[in-house]
């Protein structure tokens, strides 16, 4: 594919319009894709594949052996992809990637949600944890790939803090809205096909977002230009050197040590849909709004989730607005560290609030819930820009000590220790899930007791209260920050743009013609 116009000339040349219009048509699907798989992806192995007991501790104990692998994996995939000595002067160095790998994602996406209990019934355990460990392989694989060369894409995109926000508030606000319209899509699509199961809906609601996610995220890749460019052949660092460069960036060791110890948090939430399908299932909720009872028009878990998501639109619209307001006058490392707090005092309030649950009828524990919930949508619009924002921080150190950016290395490494992270805490609530019964009765929910409820709600709420406080403390060791960093991206502009004028001093001599000439062309 010849992909036109894709680099920059000027290291302070701004993001086109249609930048910001790719970017945003990216993340628009790619969310809608993610929302779903969000709300139903954790049931295909706990739920609709229909695995006993011992196969589903069988494959979760593969699934976290192999986790392991990732340490050697995925550091070896971002290096490779760093050390590709050939950058074309207008593709670059990741577009390649990202184009040859973007058909398989969409194909692995839709084979992680094959309903094998429904569209083959006669297949047995050891047929469905076989096919469950090959897909962890190849789509770990593929999508290691494919995800360190977007970050590394995205990093490079612009040098300006300001861009970069803009970029991160689009990304939040469409993944903090779709995200949290999760549950309306999967109510919706509960309604469209009531008369299948869950299994199947998700499945072709998978096909449907992947399909579409396609051409959203050619657009993306081929409209985006490099900002942060380097020479078509460039020496390439020893392996150790760039290890040593990634262990001496005392700021990207923070963030990434902060994110692992957040893995808690995702985990926590994915006890969501477990809540819901168990304690609200099979109830009639009794919520009356200007006297009309509204819970009567909930039936389904699906339906009560999407409630619950409609009360936290507010304060999640609210943050949304105003993170890009107070970051002008308060940097991301205090806004990091109260979003955490924030997360532990809602989920507190929620576990306190809670329990035991047999104090509590369906329709007070599900405002219980909501309330908090919702309150904790009040830093949606901060957990959405001040992360990864830190995290280009890091890289602009990384390249202002070494000279080295290594976005894709870093990401590979950031992404092994976030696996394993998570691949612990996912063993760790698999065996949860088995030892307060709900791998034997789930499958029912007529089936699902009091006791099992009651720990479900309650691995909802420690699980992100817990690692909110754990992830606090690194952060308070972070130092670039304010003038600093002002600073620091100062200096980086200059060497970027006399390195860039450089090069295409090079390239018009060698082509006769001027770099934007040969852009026209």
């Amino acid at each position: 594919m010849r992909i036109k116009n894709s680099k920059a000339t000027d290291v302070w040349e701004k993001l086109t319009l249609i930048e910001y219009a790719s970017h945003t048509t990216d993340k628009l699907f790619s969310n809608f894709k993610s929302a779903v798989s969000g709300i139903l992806g954790g049931f295909v192995v706990s739920t609709y594949l229909g695995l006993s007991n011992e196969a589903y501790l069988t494959y979760t104990s593969i699934a976290f052996v192999l986790s392991f692998w990732d340490i050697f994996n995925d550091v070896l995939v971002g290096n490779i992809i760093d050390r590709r000595k050939k950058s074309h002067p207008r593709w670059g160095r990741f577009k390649p990637i990202l184009l040859w790998l973007l058909i398989p994602t969409a194909l692995l996406s839709m084979a992680g949600a094959l309903p094998i209990k429904d569209f083959f019934p006669q297949a047995g355990d050891t047929v469905k944890v076989i096919y469950l460990v090959i897909l962890y392989l190849v789509n770990d694989l593929v999508s290691t790939f494919y995800n360190a060369a977007l970050t590394a894409l995205t990093a490079r995109q612009t040098t300006d803090n300001a861009e970069r926000g803009y970029l991160s508030g689009i990304s939040g606000i469409l993944g903090s809205v779709i995200g949290g319209s999760g549950s309306y899509f999967v109510a919706i699509i509960a309604w469209l096909v009531p008369n299948v199961s869950e299994a199947v809906r998700y499945f072709y609601s998978m096909v449907v977002f992947s399909l579409i996610a396609i051409p959203a995220t050619a657009f993306y890749i081929i409209t985006t230009k490099e900002r942060i460019v380097e020479p078509p052949r460039q020496v390439v660092p020893k392996l150790r050197d760039v290890y040593g460069q990634v262990l001496k960036n005392k700021p990207l060791v923070l963030i990434t040590i902060a994110d692992v110890l957040s893995s808690g948090m995702s985990i926590g939430y994915g006890f969501l849909v477990y809540v819901f399908r168990a304690c609200f299932s099979d109830v009639t909720l009794q919520i009356s709004v200007f006297g009309f009872n509204i819970g009567e028009k909930l039936q389904g878990f699906e339906a009560i989730m999407a409630a619950c998501s409609a009360a936290t639109i507010v304060p999640t619209a609210l943050s949304l607005f105003l993170a890009p307001i107070i970051r002008k006058w308060i940097s991301d490392k205090p806004l990091y560290i109260f979003t955490k707090f924030w997360t532990f005092f809602c989920y507190t309030g929620m576990f306190i609030s809670t329990f035991p649950i047999t104090k509590h009828d369906p329709t007070s524990l599900f405002l219980s819930i909501t309330f908090w919930y919702a309150l904790h949508g009040l830093t949606t619009g901060f957990y959405s820009v001040v992360p990864n924002m830190l995290q280009l921080t890091a890289y602009d150190y990384g390249e202002y000590i070494f000279g080295q950016r290594n976005e894709a290395t870093v990401s590979a490494l950031k992404s092994t220790l976030t696996k394993i992270a998570s691949s612990l805490g996912a063993y760790l609530s698999s065996w949860c899930l088995v030892l307060i019964g709900y791998i034997k009765n789930g499958t029912e929910v007529a089936n699902i007791t009091t006791d099992t409820k009651q720990w479900l709600v309650m691995l909802f709420a420690i699980f992100p209260a817990v690692s909110s406080i754990f992830a606090i403390i690194p952060m308070l060791f972070y130092k670039i920050n304010g003038k600093k960093q002002k600073e620091m991206t100062a200096e980086l502009n200059i060497r970027r743009q006399k390195a860039l004028d450089e090069m295409n001093s090079e390239e018009e001599k060698a082509l006769g013609c001027t770099v934007e000439d040969l852009i026209e062309k």
